[in-house]
């Protein structure tokens, strides 16, 4: 009962403020005619008095609108913004990130191009959690998103798809580029400055699962995912901080360079 009646007073204010806004639009347009009347001594006899009313109504008409329509796109931008993007690391969502696999998968079908998955994870992050806090694990959480947005490619997708998992599409390439590409971002998490609580700079690893369209037959786009997840756990068993391909070894010498 407290909480509902904690959250329904802000809800009433903002009810009750969005009412005065609108009460003060529709006085405004009759007292600002008024006015204007009464500066320029417009009569209903005036010559120039339904010329002058026109352009009021339509220069108010328009700014009116203007004005609503700014605030409200605005408004839809910031849901738009929540439907796609993941609040803590402002990297895109598990919902966004699915929708773009599958609009990614459709083009690598339609088009022919390669398709590579990176699926990574942080080693040992309950550690983090354990010893220094939910807080500061958020921070490693942000700084870790940092390095992987520095890291990528403008057409390269990177989000959050857990708690402390992250998955990165990349359109065009194929295994032994993202081979290579992982293993860049694999060192610069581990080259990276972590910091938590006063200043304290901790290690931190992660290991990484890469599946692509080039070097595996795969179904759809749940198939690639998987793959890269299935990889990404043979690393952590492997003893984690490495990166693992969801194809055999010694496929990329068979294949040539990619």
């Amino acid at each position: 009962m407290t909480g509902n009646g904690g959250g329904g007073v802000p809800r009433l204010a903002a009810r009750l403020l969005r009412l005065a806004q609108g009460a003060a639009l529709g006085l405004g347009a009759p007292l600002g005619w008024q006015l204007l009347r009464w500066l320029f001594d417009l009569e209903p006899t005036h010559p120039r008095y339904e010329l002058v009313l026109d352009v009021y109504m339509a220069v108010g008409g328009v700014l009116v609108f203007a004005v609503f329509g700014y605030h409200l796109g605005r408004k839809e931008q910031r849901l738009e913004r929540l439907t796609l993007v993941d609040p803590l690391t402002s990297l895109y969502n598990r919902r966004h990130f699915e929708l773009m696999l599958d609009a990614e998968f459709a083009r690598h079908l339609r088009d022919g191009g390669d398709l590579s998955l990176l699926v990574l994870d942080l080693d040992h992050f309950k550690l983090v959690n354990d010893t220094w806090g939910h807080q500061e694990g958020d921070r490693v959480l942000v700084t870790l998103a940092a390095i992987l947005r520095a890291g990528l490619r403008t057409q390269d997708v990177a989000a959050r798809v857990g708690g402390e998992e992250f998955a990165v599409i990349m359109p065009g390439i194929g295994g032994a580029g993202a081979m290579a590409a992982a293993e860049r971002l694999r060192l610069a998490v581990r080259d990276g400055t972590f910091l938590v609580g006063p200043g304290t700079r901790i290690p931190v690893r992660i290991s990484i699962g890469v599946a692509s369209t080039e070097r595996i037959v795969v179904t759809g786009p749940s198939d690639l995912f998987r793959l890269a997840d299935d990889a990404l756990y043979r690393a952590k068993g492997l003893g984690r901080d490495r990166v693992e391909p969801a194809w055999p070894e010694g496929i990329e010498d068979s294949l040539g360079p990619c």
